[in-house]
């Protein structure tokens, strides 16, 4: 993309900016996980042809990436690594576009700040490391916008025009529908910009009509070629839920100019200084001159449209994402270098301009500081924040096998986790796929959960979008009811849970009528008092008894204690897996609360004693239970 008329001093910036955008995309490329939707990607692109295409009608995305990544496994593998640095490749690409569009409008400074905010950008750099389409999308549609601008170039379109300029755009627009249906977006916003241009180039009537009906061939050239896949896949579309909550304007665009600006992993310190200072330089850039009003005006358009049409589509049927919103990048790093360009010309000039420091020109000069730099805070969040990395299925699955052993399951809460799952998955668990339907039945989903407790001795679980899986928490309830969970954390947004199934038969149940505080008695409990193994899950059921409706919530927490009286092992969670709180609970009601403690690998042999007790949720006071805050339950040996 280096174009060699450029002057030698910018041709070095240039590539720079090129080699900074490779080098960010490739940076710890496989230092996350893949996540749910990565897994789905690989897994589609490795089958045939003909079932990558039958897939990618059954779900919401065209078949091209999955075609393409289908030939890209074949040469590379398909490691994370390799998988990932597909999308790489498209993300330096559109730097490089992202230049000759802003050259092309403008001139070579606005075109150098531009690639180096796109180079820089943690939008397009957290896409350009994701196994997924968005970031081709993109690139499709600056090739498309490219070539449009080419095609509407007066001087070149009076000459003797290339077939090759309409290839390109006719190639790169099929290519970014058939990538995301969201491009659609780009061929609304290119015939605005055709019917502005027409209007103004009327005057030339025979060039004018000559060019409209080129037009119009090339928009049917489009329709035609995307028609069988609408018709073929396009109920599916249809069909498709709201992705989000309801939204108004004012909410949309300053989400818009935030992920933008800092991407979607933001650090929140510094996020809204960086964004306000893109915003100012967006409008700036906005602002008229006549020489570069055809570029204003495209650009402008091409970052409107988008939003607008998301805008317009969400009042009916609410689906903000911001990655759709990704091909509109590039207008927003242009018009924004623009507005840099002009507060703080010279950047790339071998004679700079003399800086005026009146007090405008020092609020011009913290803004353009803090575009430049504002990137670097996210980006670290990015790369090094593990609150902000990806749904890490690598340790939870690594996890799940390295404690892997006979009479395991594997509970895989909303089906479609399964792709990224076996990719990662060396174990030897059996798998339960639930809920089997969408929506789940109720009866069925529970008598497939007893069927997989009655197989199980441990089970397992890792949960995702339960609330579109499982929205009645159907699956939760029952191993609530009838398992004993635990551990249960978060990796991302997926969750991992144990669970331990009581054994047959368990330990007797015995009496207490214990109390703690006014409140809350513990009438009776159940605890399997035989040996264990490092690795098993010690079951406890306990009986609570409400004496009046408790005016607090209150966790029950469970734990093993050493000779020294250290805590080796515990359960913390509200009555029954966090279901019950007890600010729900009835006077007079009991509630059997199962709990179950991991015994960690690796703990030393021993007796261990066991005690429960609760304590407030919000400030994490014990209940007192007589003179204690706990009550022993007996004593266990671990072997």
């Amino acid at each position: 993309m280096i174009n060699f008329f450029l002057q030698h001093k910018n041709r070095i910036w240039l590539f720079i900016a090129l080699l900074i955008a490779f080098a960010l995309r490739a940076y710890k490329l496989d230092a996350q996980s893949l996540w749910n939707d990565e897994g789905t990607s690989i897994a589609l692109a490795s089958l045939s042809i003909d079932a990558i295409i039958n897939g990618a009608a059954r779900d919401i995305h065209p078949p091209l990436y999955y075609l393409l990544l289908h030939n890209w496994l074949v040469v590379s593998g398909n490691s994370e690594f390799a998988v990932r640095f597909f999308s790489v490749i498209a993300g330096v690409l559109t730097v490089a576009f992202t230049f000759r569009l802003a050259r092309f409008f403008f001139d070579e400074e606005i075109a150098l700040i531009a690639a180096f905010f796109a180079a820089f950008a943690p939008f397009a750099i957290y896409y350009s490391q994701e196994t997924r389409m968005y970031v081709w999308a993109l690139l499709w549609a600056a090739m498309s916008v490219y070539a449009l601008a080419q095609i509407l170039n007066s001087k070149f379109a009076i000459q003797n025009y290339e077939l090759r300029i309409w290839l390109l755009y006719l190639t790169a627009t099929i290519a970014a529908l058939y990538t995301h249906y969201f491009a659609v977006t780009i061929i609304v916003f290119e015939n605005i910009i055709f019917a502005i241009w027409w209007l103004t180039a009327i005057r030339n009537s025979q060039f004018a009509i000559r060019r409209l009906a080129h037009w119009l061939i090339g928009q049917l050239i489009i329709g035609a070629l995307f028609l069988p896949w609408v018709l073929f896949a396009g109920n599916q579309l249809a069909a498709w839920p709201s992705i989000s909550e309801p939204f108004d304007l004012q909410t949309l665009l300053w989400r818009v100019v935030n992920v933008f600006s800092v991407g979607i992993k933001p650090d929140a310190d510094s996020a809204s200084a960086v964004a306000i200072a893109f915003a100012i330089l967006f409008v700036i850039g906005l602002l008229p001159m006549r020489a570069a009003r055809s570029g204003i005006v495209t650009f402008a358009l091409w970052a409107i449209v988008p939003v607008g049409v998301m805008y317009v589509v969400s009042l009916a049927r609410p689906a903000y994402n911001p990655k759709f919103l990704l091909l509109a990048l590039p207008a927003f790093h242009i018009l924004a270098a623009r507005g840099l360009a002009r507060i703080y010309p010279g950047l790339f000039l071998a004679q700079r301009r003399r800086f005026n420091p009146s007090p405008l020109r020092w609020i011009y000069f913290v803004i353009a500081v803090i575009a430049a730099v504002g990137f670097m805070p996210s980006l670290q969040n990015y790369y090094d924040n593990p609150r902000a990395a990806r749904d890490d299925y690598r340790a939870v699955v690594q996890f799940i096998d390295a404690h892997a052993r006979a009479g395991d399951a594997l509970l895989i809460d909303a089906p479609g986790q399964i792709d990224v799952i076996r990719y990662y998955h060396r174990g030897q668990q059996q798998l339960f796929l639930l809920p089997r339907m969408r929506p789940p039945d109720p009866i069925a989903t529970r008598a497939d959960v007893d069927t997989l407790i009655a197989q199980a001795q441990r089970v397992f679980a890792i949960f995702y979008a339960t609330e579109q899986s499982d929205p009645q928490n159907i699956i939760g309830a029952r191993l609530a009811e009838r398992a004993f969970q635990a551990r249960d954390e978060w990796h991302g947004d997926i969750r991992l849970a144990i669970y331990g199934i009581a054994p047959n038969p368990r330990g007797r149940v015995e009496s207490l009528d214990a109390q703690l505080g006014d409140e809350i008695a513990l009438a009776s409990l159940q605890l399997d008092h035989r040996a264990a193994r490092a690795g098993d899950v010690l079951t406890l059921t306990l009986n609570w008894r409400a004496e009046q409706t408790p005016t607090a919530r209150y966790k029950v927490f469970a734990q093993l204690l050493n000779a020294e009286n250290q805590v080796v092992a515990q359960r913390d969670a509200e009555p029954m897996n966090n279901l019950k709180l007890t600010t729900q609970w009835r006077a007079g009601e009991t509630i059997a609360d199962n709990l179950g403690i991991f015994i960690e690998p690796g703990m030393p042999p021993g007796d261990y004693r066991v005690i429960v007790g609760m304590y407030r949720a919000d400030t994490g006071a014990r209940l007192h239970i007589g003179a204690s805050d706990h009550l022993l339950l007996g004593t266990i040996n671990v072997w």
